[in-house]
């Protein structure tokens, strides 16, 4: 935004938000007040967050969530970045604060949890290694609310096990992104805090006062540029969020809802998001949303669309209430239900008979519903039987549990960042910045292989484009160097590839395969070449790559459409790397580049004269090319990631895929050869044109050459006659005007274009 010199459009005065249209600034409608325009993280706590707080320790279950586009600070409001904390760490530091200052009999109990949600699969932050597929979500049918099966709860007893445990999550985060080729402003992260407070009432029984804080941060809410996508046969399967348009939609229902008495259907079930959420949207929940908004011009539409968003939002009423029960009588309900579904299980009551429909059920049918509700039987009881150990165990043995835990993964916290100091290493970078530099991976002296983690290797990577064995770092004398362990293996150092031995200097970038990027950082040695800057961030790293590859990288004396189209080339880089890794490994034989089509070569095929960023797709077995619309790309792109991660969990169908279906597949279409430009002065002064001109592509190569002749003519084509002049051009103004346009021969350079040739 500061690159491109954008105008400031947001203006807020006091709880009033004005949003100013950058095309007509003093037509606005809103009178803007003056005073403090900035407010502290503190300030939005005392705003928001105090309020979530107070409704815990009464009782009620909180959400909060931050909705906005990437980029436009929800992170930044919600967690927070270096010393200024957001939201989440300052309501907990609050949290144990007022727990401390409390000297009553109350017992206050706190558990922590956090997933990510990423193309509809549900991972544990707080573990490593999430089962394939993700986590299941499934629903207890006595509440009707829907929970993670096996999700980790962790018992905390300070603010600090909290912020250690976000920082494991966060890490965990970054393996999980690199892996999958995903990135964050994709995924939502939920923080799920369960806060509970024992006591004994006037009859002298334990009752509990149990709150739920869901602490959410939501997907980027950009649009995939719905220009580009709309001609896509594969637009309905892809989604570029499903779980993003679902939650529009149950908000516009619940708004609905709110406001008339129509009954409505709210679609809870449409997203794995929205099933987890739905207490939280529209049942028992005091709720707030955080509408984070960019400031600049360039972000007009999207920042109206979050206004609007918010605005819907507002509607909803929910209806919260005090979650108070006594000990005894939630684990005899417990104990109540299980008894139930063992009697289920046991004596047949799984009923499978056909209903009112007339017709009995095929019998292969009535197997497959019993399996079901097995299942869900099965899992539910497993449930109720977990809940129940969970309150017969004591908290101060879950807490000890994981406080030594804790106290060990300190100390190697520590250990580690006392290594940085000492030793050569890598760090990640990441596109989001609290991503970046969560990884460490120490270089020993001798040689370190790098590759999968199923060779055993110094350094295990994964994701895309990583060969088993893929480079090797020697650490000798201080000095680091790294070579390709195997011909083939991509590896970039400061954009350029790596094909023999090279020595690193500190600070430079390491990329490994198609999205490993690392900086490698000497202290050994801490001298900066010339060029590195103090700090290098990603997104220093994407345009050194960007400008490896012949694109200009400068800021300085471009328009705002030249502006816009340096920003789509640094965005669509990194990821047509990472379609070209993915169509490698599952053997598509497509190779895409990203490619720049002036307004001259797109002249009569669209209004739009500008510049435009578009990626080629070309079949590497026949040379067949496509040219794909940004938004198009973003489209399929997606659509292929879903296609690699059901390779990864072992999906045999992704082979066998049909072509209608297959997101690399495109049937042959019409292909723009190039274009030949004429010029039209001498038809001005009454003269003909005629010329042998050259067809040139969209990067000016010659394709081929075109006869053309224009030649003024009367209004039914007759020609005007050899003496026909005109002096003054002027004269021609308001009459009517007519030529006749001839082409008397083509031809092109290439064979494979001779067919089927239009003009």
């Amino acid at each position: 935004e500061k690159e491109r010199n954008a105008k400031l459009i947001v203006e807020m005065a006091g709880p009033q938000t004005s949003l100013i249209d950058p095309e007509n600034p003093n037509d606005n409608g809103v009178l803007v007040g003056t005073g403090p325009k900035y407010a502290s993280q503190r300030a939005v706590f005392d705003d928001l967050g105090q309020g979530v707080l107070n409704n815990a320790f009464e009782g009620y279950n909180c959400s909060l969530f931050a909705y906005g586009q990437t980029g436009s600070g929800k992170s930044y409001s919600m967690v927070g970045y270096g010393p200024n904390k957001g939201i989440v760490p300052i309501t907990c530091d609050e949290l144990f604060k007022a727990i401390e200052a409390d000297k009553g009999n109350t017992k206050y109990e706190v558990t922590f949890s956090m997933l990510e949600i990423y193309n509809e699969q549900v991972r544990d932050l707080l573990i490593r290694n999430n089962p394939k597929g993700g986590l299941k979500v499934r629903e207890n049918p006595k509440l009707g609310l829907f929970y993670v099966v096996d999700l980790k709860k962790t018992a905390v007893g300070s603010y600090e096990e909290i912020e250690r445990r976000t920082a494991e999550g966060t890490a965990n985060r970054t393996v999980a992104a690199t892996n999958m080729n995903a990135t964050s402003s994709r995924a939502h992260t939920v923080v799920t805090i369960t806060f509970d407070q024992i006591k004994k009432n006037d009859a002298g029984e334990e009752t509990k006062k149990s709150s739920v804080i869901n602490l959410v941060d939501l997907a980027g809410s950009e649009r995939a540029d719905s220009t580009g996508a709309t001609g896509d046969r594969l637009k309905e399967g892809a989604q570029i969020n499903k779980s993003l348009s679902a939650l529009g939609n149950v908000i516009s229902a619940l708004a609905e809802l709110s406001t008339s008495k129509k009954k409505i259907k709210v679609p809870y079930r449409d997203s794995v998001l929205t099933k987890l959420l739905q207490n939280a949207l529209g049942g028992n929940s005091k709720t707030v949303m955080i509408a984070a908004l960019s400031p600049a011009d360039i972000n007009f539409d999207e920042t109206l669309g979050t206004l609007r968003y918010a605005d819907r939002a507002k509607k909803i009423k929910n209806k919260a209430v005090v979650n108070e029960n006594p000990m005894e009588k939630l684990i005899r309900e417990l104990k109540l239900e299980n008894e139930k579904l063992k009697r289920a299980m046991e004596g047949g009551m799984i009923t499978t008979e056909g209903g009112g429909g007339g017709g009995a059920i095929d019998p292969a049918e009535r197997d497959r519903l019993r399996k079901e509700m097995e299942e869900e039987i099965k899992a539910q009881l497993l449930a109720n039987m977990d809940a129940m150990k969970e309150m017969s165990t004591s908290w101060d043995d879950k807490l000890k549990e994981s406080q030594q835990t804790f106290s060990e993964e300190t100390s190697a916290k520590e250990n580690a960042n006392m290594r940085k100091k000492l030793e050569p290493h890598l760090t990640n970078l990441n596109e989001d910045p609290q991503l970046s530099g969560v990884i460490a991976h120490f270089i020993k002296p001798g040689e370190n292989f790098i590759g999968l983690a199923n060779t055993n290797p110094d350094i295990a990577i994964s994701g895309l484009g990583v060969q088993k064995q893929h480079s090797i770092m020697k650490l000798e004398n201080d000095q680091v160097s790294i070579k390709p362990a195997v011909s083939g293996a991509k590896t970039k150092v400061n954009g350029a590839p790596v094909t023999g031995e090279r020595v690193l200097q500190h600070f430079d970038r390491v990329l490994f395969g198609s999205n490993n990027l690392f900086v490698f950082n000497n202290p050994k040695n801490p001298v900066l070449p010339d060029g590195t800057p103090d700090k290098v961030d990603y997104e220093f790293a994407q345009k050194e790559l960007a400008a490896s590859k012949g694109f200009s990288t400068g800021g300085q004396g471009l328009t705002k459409e030249q502006q816009i189209a340096q920003e789509q080339v640094l965005e669509l880089l990194p990821l047509v790397s990472e379609v070209n890794a993915v169509s490698e490994e599952l053997d598509k034989h497509r190779s895409f580049e990203v490619i720049l089509i002036s307004g001259a070569a797109l002249e009569g095929i669209s209004g739009n004269k500008t510049t435009k960023v578009m990626v080629k797709m070309k079949d590497l077995l026949n040379g067949n090319t496509w040219v794909w619309e940004r938004g198009k790309f973003m489209n399929r792109r997606y659509l292929m990631q879903d296609l690699y991660q059901r390779h990864l969990d072992g999906d045999e169908d992704v082979k066998k895929i049909p072509n209608e279906e297959d997101p690399f597949w495109e049937p042959p279409e019409d292909v723009l050869i190039g274009t030949a430009n004429i010029f039209l002065q001498s038809l001005a002064f009454g003269l003909d044109f005629d010329d042998r001109l050259a067809i040139t592509d969209y990067k000016g190569a010659e394709e081929g050459f075109i006869s053309v002749s224009c030649t003024p003519c009367l209004g039914n084509g007759k020609p005007l006659g050899d003496d026909y002049f005109v002096e003054d051009p002027k004269e021609l103004i308001g009459k009517p005007y007519h030529f006749k346009v001839t082409i008397r021969n083509a031809e092109v350079h290439k064979a494979r274009y001779s067919k089927g040739l239009t003009v």
